[in-house]
């Protein structure tokens, strides 16, 4: 595997903007970028402030390290790993504990068609994957169902995930569902949200791949 300077760099610049925006806190989270020959990944334990590019760990496409790391990978390595795999399509994968979703994922709740932005994720809600104990590969099936059909998930007493094509269509989809979140309770703690039906949700993710297709 190559050095991937430029992806090191990127994947350096994500994890310090996940924690200036407050979609993590401390050492939580992480990113993955598809490479030549498998991924890199964020390290285990270092703060986003510490970071360099040579601390990003690169993993075959088997979640073997590769070459000399100066850093373990992320505790979380395998379900980026797995999804990767499952994913040809996903180009990044994009871990938060960010503070509405993760809230949300402690009651064990999706998030509903409450605004039509909910498609960006693919699909008429988010779904919430059934918990499973963090960096094992229970978690990762579980993800995996959630996905099926979407580009992000809550996870159960945990965070979020979120995919993409690349780097910056994940960040982009993880601060959605943040937002999504929080206008998710802003609505319930006021009454009753009405949830838009299933019809006008595929037209509205028909639009998306539409629109996407064409920028």
């Amino acid at each position: 595997m190559k050095l991937e300077p430029e992806a090191r760099m990127a994947l350096v610049t994500a994890m310090v903007e996940l924690e200036r925006t407050g979609l993590n806190h401390g050492t939580s989270g992480n990113v993955s970028v598809r490479v030549d020959g498998g991924l890199l990944v964020s390290p285990s334990a270092v703060p986003p402030a510490q970071l360099s590019p040579v601390d990003v760990v690169a993993l075959g496409d088997d979640g073997a390290v590769l070459g000399s790391n100066r850093q373990r990978p992320t505790s979380e390595w395998r379900i980026h790993v797995d999804v990767l795999a499952a994913r040809p399509d996903v180009g990044a994968v994009v871990h938060t504990h960010s503070t509405e979703a993760t809230a949300l994922a402690c009651l064990r709740r999706r998030i509903p068609a409450v605004h039509y932005e909910v498609g960006l994720a693919g699909g008429a809600t988010i779904p919430c994957a059934d918990y499973a104990t963090f960096g094992t590969p229970e978690l990762s099936t579980n993800v995996l169902a959630a996905l099926d059909g979407h580009d992000a998930c809550l996870m159960a007493n945990h965070g979020v995930l979120a995919v993409g094509p690349d780097l910056a269509a994940a960040m982009a989809l993880a601060v959605e569902v943040e937002w999504l979140a929080a206008v998710y309770r802003r609505a319930v703690a006021s009454g009753e949200p009405v949830v838009l039906p299933d019809g006008e949700m595929r037209r509205v993710v028909s639009a998306y791949v539409d629109y996407r297709s064409r920028s």
